[in-house]
């Protein structure tokens, strides 16, 4: 995180599963996925997504950089909080770097859905 993040953080976190964290970074809420995202976590992730895309005008960063695993599940998540966000007039971003994720949203058809960079600081700078 910048030293300039509001440090308006949220974790949830089972001992052994994925973890969703959220905070924001200037005007954006970052909501950063690690572990494996599936169908078992997709319940927890959804409130933590949910909450991110409530606002008008909402502009979120979901980081996929720690996800270790994403699976139809992860992807169905994406695209409920990507139809959540842009039917409220605002804005969604990946932050994605791993070969394996990429693949996996060109091969579905959602690459050109979800604009990518490697970092969050490219995004909300």
């Amino acid at each position: 995180m910048d030293a300039k993040d509001k440090h308006t953080e949220q974790t949830e976190n089972t001992e052994n599963g994925p973890a969703v964290r959220s905070y924001t970074a200037g005007r954006f809420t970052v909501v950063e996925l690690r572990g494996e995202i599936d169908l078992l976590a997709a319940g927890r992730i959804r409130e933590c997504t949910d909450a991110a895309t409530a606002p008008d005008g909402a502009r979120v960063i979901v980081d996929l950089r720690p996800a270790t695993f994403i699976d139809c599940a992860a992807l169905g998540l994406l695209c409920r909080a990507r139809r959540r966000v842009l039917d409220r007039g605002g804005s969604i971003d990946l932050v994605c770097t791993r070969a394996l994720h990429l693949r996996m949203l060109r091969v579905t058809g959602l690459a050109g859905y979800f604009p990518s960079s490697p970092t969050v600081a490219e995004i909300s700078a």
